[in-house]
Formats: C-alpha cells, sequence, structure tokens
C-alpha cells in the first residue's frame, strides 16, 4: 500500500493497494506520454551506452521519432518524479541524441525492420514496429498478425490529410498489409508541422525523410487533391475504400472578431503561416502586432532579437500559432514586432526554454494586455489598442479577465496577424454522410476507436479535438487504425496488458551521487549565428548525454512488499534518507474497494468494521510508501533483515488481440 497524499497530516491516508496499473503509473514519463514511449528505456539505453536499443524504443510507437526530438510538446518532461526533487531529465534532447545516431538524419541510420530482444526477452523493432494508442506492439505478434491475414493487401484504406496524423494512421494500417491511399489538398505533405513550424526549430529535409519511409511502405500519395471538390466521402465508397480516416487538420481561422479586422493589414496567422511557409511573399510593412502567444509568440520575438531590431514591447501569449508568425513576420522585413497576451508570465504556456531564449536574445516581454479594436486611416492598419487587464479566478478556478481603467494605450503598427484560434473547414459534410458535428464544430467521434456516427468513417486530431500537439495527433493515427482494422476484420480488438517483475542487482539501481547532477540543456549557437534557418538548439555530444541520462531516477524499479515475511521491525522506515515511509494503525487509512478486499483477505474482516471498533488479531499494521520521494535507493531493500523488501523491475506490454479472420473481414467491410 502506497501513500498518496505527499506525507502531508491528515487524520486518514489515502490509499491504494499495488496491482499492475499502479506500477505502470508509477513510470510517469511513460503514463504521461500519449503513444506511451519508453522514455524511461531509452533514457537508461544512453546511459548505459547502447544507443541503437534506445532508438528502437523510442522509434516504436512514433513514426516522427526525429521531429519529436525537436519540437515535442514534452507530456513526457512534465511528468517526471526528478522535477519534484530538481529539474527533470532532458527527455526530449535525448531523445534527439538518439536521433543523430540512428535516426533518418544519421548516417548510421537503422533498417526499417530488423527484430532484436531486449534483456527480458521483449522483441524490439528499429523501425517498422506496428503501435498503438496503449503501447508498442511486439516484432513477433506483427509477424502472426501478418500470417492470419492472407489477401488483406486488397482492401482499400484512404487516409484524408497528410498531416501526423493522417500519416501516422496509413504507417499502421499499411504495415498491417492494407493498400492505403493518401489525399492531401495542398502541394506540400506534412501538415501544420511542415507549415507551422519555423525552420529554426525544425528543418524541413527531416519531417520528409520521415515523411518519405511511410511512403516507402507502400502508401500511395495523392497531393492537390480537396475534399468536398475534387472528392468525396460517398464518391471514395463507390471506388472501393472499406474505411476512410479524417485528419484534414485545422487550417481555418476563427480569431477575434474585433472591431477594424476587416481594415487592410489584418492577417489570420493560419493564412500567413501557410503563404511564407510555401514561399509566397507577405508584405507587412514596419511594425506588426500579433495577437495570440506562447511558444509560437517567443518565436517571433527570437528572430527580432537576432536581426538586433526590436524596438517595441512584446507582451506574450498562449497560442502555439502566433510565435512561429511573429518570427516569420520579421523574416519579411518588420523591424518593429509586438505580440499580445493578455494573461500573466505564470499564465504563459510558452516554454520555461523558450521564454529564457527569447530573453538572451534581447526580447521584452510584457503581459496581461488585452486587444481593445484595431485601429486604421484610409482602409489600413495603423495601430492596435489595448489595454491592461488582471486576472480574477473563480472558486472553481475559473479566470475572468478585468480591464484597468485608465490604462489604455495604442500600439502603432502597419499589420496585425491574429493567431488566437483555428478550426477545421467541415463544409465536405453532406447530410447524407451522417456524421455527427459538434457544438464545438468539430467530428464526434468515439473515444477509443475514433469511429464517427457513420460507419466506416474514422477522424481524429484536430478535426475532432481542436489543436492537437504532434503527439497527441500521433496517438490519434495509432487509434485510428487500430480501430479501422477491427472494423474492416469485423471483429472487436481489445488491448491485453501483460506485466511482469524481475529482480535487479545493486548494479540496475541510480548511479551513487546522480542526484548532485543538475540539468544541464543542449547548447545554442551563438547569438550572431541566429540566422532564419539555423537551428538553435544544438545536440549532446556523448559525455553530456549520458551525464544527462544517469540523472533519471529509473522509475520501473519498485520496492516490492512480502507482507507475510515483515515483522514490522521499522528499519526500512529509520533508514530511508527521503522519509518515504510510514507505519500506521488500519484505523488511520482509507482507500476503495480493493484496499477492503485486502484486508478482508488478511484479518477475515472489514476495513469498515474495524475502523467501527471490531478487533483485528494482530497489531493491524499497514506499511505505507510515499511514491514522490522514492529515488529507488534500494537502502530499505539492504536494511530489511528478514527480505521481505525486494528491489524488482516492473515491465509491461500490450498487445492488440482479435479472433477474427480476414476471410470474414472482407465479406464483413463489404456488406457494410
Amino acid at each position: 500500500m502506497k501513500l498518496l497524499d505527499n506525507g502531508k497530516p491528515a487524520s486518514k491516508y489515502q490509499v491504494e493497494v499495488i496491482d499492475t496499473e499502479y506500477y505502470q503509473r508509477q513510470i510517469s514519463c511513460q503514463n504521461a506520454c500519449p503513444v506511451r514511449t519508453d522514455a524511461r528505456g531509452y533514457v537508461n539505453a544512453v546511459a548505459d551506452g547502447d544507443y541503437e536499443t534506445g532508438y528502437i524504443q523510442a522509434r516504436q510507437p512514433n513514426p516522427f521519432t526525429s521531429i519529436c526530438g525537436r519540437v515535442c510538446a514534452a507530456h513526457c518532461e512534465k511528468a517526471c518524479r526528478r522535477g519534484n526533487i530538481d529539474a527533470p531529465i532532458a527527455i526530449r534532447a535525448l531523445k534527439r541524441f538518439l536521433c543523430e545516431t540512428h535516426g533518418v538524419e544519421a548516417m548510421s541510420h537503422l533498417p526499417l525492420v530488423r527484430g532484436t530482444k531486449d534483456e527480458t526477452g521483449t522483441a524490439l523493432l528499429s523501425a517498422q514496429t506496428l503501435s498503438n494508442a496503449s503501447t508498442i506492439e511486439s516484432f513477433g505478434q506483427l509477424s502472426r498478425e501478418k500470417t492470419d491475414r492472407g489477401e488483406v493487401g486488397e482492401i482499400k484504406v484512404a487516409v484524408i490529410g497528410a498531416g501526423p496524423s493522417g500519416l501516422t494512421a496509413a504507417h499502421d494500417l499499411a504495415l498491417l498489409g492494407y493498400k492505403v491511399t493518401v489525399f492531401e489538398t495542398s502541394s506540400v505533405v506534412g501538415g501544420m508541422v511542415m507549415l507551422g513550424i519555423p525552420e529554426f526549430r525544425m528543418q524541413r529535409d527531416l519531417l520528409k525523410a520521415e515523411i518519405k519511409e511511410i511512403l516507402d511502405l507502400g502508401v500511395e500519395l495523392r497531393t492537390n487533391t480537396r475534399l468536398g471538390s475534387n472528392i468525396t466521402l460517398s464518391g471514395l465508397k463507390e471506388q472501393g475504400f472499406k474505411a476512410i480516416f479524417l485528419g484534414i487538420g485545422a487550417h481555418k481561422d476563427t480569431s477575434l472578431d474585433l472591431e477594424g479586422r476587416e481594415l487592410d493589414g489584418v492577417i489570420p496567422a493560419v493564412d500567413f503561416l501557410l503563404n511564407v511557409n510555401m514561399g509566397y511573399r507577405v508584405d507587412l510593412g514596419d511594425s506588426v502586432s500579433v495577437i495570440g502567444g506562447g511558444d509560437v509568440a517567443i518565436d517571433a520575438a527570437r528572430v527580432a532579437s537576432r536581426l538586433g531590431e526590436v524596438y517595441g514591447q512584446l507582451a506574450s501569449g498562449d497560442l502555439v500559432t502566433a510565435t512561429d508568425t511573429a518570427r516569420a513576420a520579421l523574416r519579411l522585413g518588420a523591424r518593429d514586432v509586438h505580440i499580445v497576451y493578455r494573461g500573466t508570465r505564470e499564465e504563459m504556456r510558452a516554454t520555461k526554454e523558450e521564454v529564457e531564449g527569447a530573453l538572451e536574445e534581447g526580447t521584452i516581454i510584457h503581459n496581461s494586455l488585452t486587444p481593445v479594436r484595431i485601429i486604421g486611416e484610409d482602409g489600413k492598419v495603423t495601430g492596435l489598442e489595448t489595454v491592461v487587464t488582471r486576472s480574477d479566478y473563480d472558486s472553481q478556478g475559473r479566470r475572468t479577465l478585468v480591464p484597468v481603467p485608465g490604462s489604455e494605450a495604442v500600439i502603432k503598427c502597419t499589420s496585425v496577424i491574429l493567431a488566437t484560434g483555428q478550426g477545421s473547414d467541415l463544409s465536405f459534410i453532406n447530410t447524407d454522410d451522417k456524421i455527427e458535428i459538434s457544438n464545438r464544430s468539430t467530428i464526434v467521434a468515439d473515444a477509443d476507436t475514433l469511429a464517427t456516427t457513420s460507419p466506416g468513417i474514422y477522424a481524429g486530431g484536430d478535426v475532432v479535438y481542436g489543436p492537437r500537439t504532434i503527439i497527441e495527433a500521433v496517438a490519434d493515427g495509432h487509434r485510428a487504425a487500430r480501430g479501422i482494422d477491427s472494423y474492416l476484420r469485423g471483429g472487436q480488438g481489445e488491448v491485453i496488458r501483460r506485466g511482469w517483475l524481475r529482480e535487479v542487482s545493486d548494479n540496475d539501481l541510480p548511479t551513487p551521487g546522480f542526484l548532485d547532477t543538475p540539468r544541464a540543456n543542449p547548447g545554442k549557437i551563438s547569438l550572431e549565428r541566429r540566422t532564419g534557418v539555423s537551428e538553435v538548439e544544438q545536440v549532446y555530444d556523448k559525455a553530456d548525454a549520458v551525464e544527462q541520462a544517469e540523472r533519471c531516477l529509473k522509475c520501473n524499479i519498485q520496492t516490492v512488499f512480502n507482507s507475510d515475511l515483515c515483522i514490522l521491525c521499522g528499519g526500512c522506515v529509520d533508514v530511508c534518507p527521503q522519509s518515504c515511509y510510514k507505519m500506521v494503525s488500519l484505523d488511520k487509512i482509507q482507500g476503495d474497494d480493493s484496499l477492503d478486499a485486502a484486508v478482508m483477505d488478511k484479518y477475515g474482516v472489514s476495513l469498515e468494521d474495524f475502523q467501527q471498533g471490531s478487533e483485528l488479531p494482530g497489531q493491524g499494521t499497514a506499511m505505507i510508501k510515499d511514491e514522490t520521494r522514492c529515488v529507488r535507493c534500494g537502502l530499505c531493500a539492504k536494511r530489511c533483515p528478514t527480505q521481505a523488501i525486494t528491489m524488482q523491475s516492473f515491465w509491461f506490454e500490450d498487445e492488440l488481440s482479435s479472433s477474427e479472420s480476414v476471410e470474414k473481414t472482407q465479406e464483413g467491410a463489404g456488406s457494410k
């Protein structure tokens, strides 16, 4: 049983009984990743110098590993338990290190398919492993699946949209043997990853290389093909496509309806980015105000500082599109760029690293400005009126912006770029398509399978959830591919989780003194070398990568208790340097039904009866542990005189299973 209240004084400790799901959640980096990348695995592989295995573990669930090594939202780092001590592991930067060694950008890039095994006997794949939203499927299973599929390659699946969700779905479906065709409106493949992220953060050739690997699986690509005009959903079905995935993204502007929006010089951010990244010239004039913020807003300021032309004030923001927008504006010659954000510095969605980078390049950040109206003269933009706002919160944590009287001001500018909202163009949907649309103007899809209300049609990414991060879009692609595969086989695929423990030696525990090593981010190129296309963040060298990887707390290693051997001596409580353990009587704990069942199994009396006054045989004592404090040092196991505590490594594997045959699939798919 583990302590869940972080050791804070309480009348009762909220505890839970350990099971497979509990152990999985302790590997917080992997649990937080939308595609369940084994970050702990590849970080420790770096520490061990086994870069090939590390790359395989990073690549298995993600066909865009090299891209995510640079621009991922890094949900894993936000969840990293080392962050509770000082700073999280530099997981994204370590992924890039592995990709620079064996990814598409490396001379020693691993071949697409090659079966190996790790020390646990789990099969590994370098690149073509089929993934799903829960975890990785093994090479052995993939081979068995293909053996059972017969002529599945004759089944045609259409994917609409060549962004990360659509291409991931195409990747998985091609691995499963389906004949996949991707339809893309633009002449450029990659969606907003290609057209919305500035090149100083992500080199275009890198994305092209990862897309090529997907197309090399046999995926057909048709560009300049718009859904609703060149093709229709009903027309695709008539052409023999048995399933369709909609991953069209959110390229439609839904920004603020400000007074003055109709003026010449007001540009939606999505349109601006698409035009700039496709090479079209956009005249913004000398001074630009971008309404929006976040990492994209910070990008804009950093371009300005490296050009040495920041004159004006910058207020940061909270939407990813804004910084990239402003940054591109500066490339086009704008001398003075303002980014207006209505919230405080603490409310910014921009990452700390991006903010620090902007500051060192000379960016001045001002917060709590809200746009009031766009001012013009002779039909052209001349300024943006703003007002200072403060944030008030109600008891539910909902924010209300309150303008400060007398704080109105005007930022002079020749253009205003609106980067506060984007949505999907759903004009292609007809009544006969029977696709339900939500009140948020998104497509309604099942949370597990991403099936829409129209049989055989699936949807994911921005068109279902609104603007998503790259890794969330990848997860949607996996889920959709799994749902489509189950549908086409006429059955219901089931994800089965298998978990196991194995004892570890002292050599497997964290390196002594690892808590003394601070986080050190990769270096950056010097200010004078920061041009519009040079990647600012550099890659670790081997020594630095290993040192940073050794900071990992190795959360897969668990302290496993055998209550039958425990004599309640308290040795583990005394020796623990992090004060993880407590011994408490059963009247001091509470939990769910599994806790009550554990007490009943141990004592033959329910926890509720005991806490109401019934006597329990023996001491009725629980050993509880605060998992947030544990650093896996192993001292408790060494101190235990009865070996009631052992250090064991937890491993888990998810498998997608279905008993349906391909013959039934082909018949069923044709009738649905």
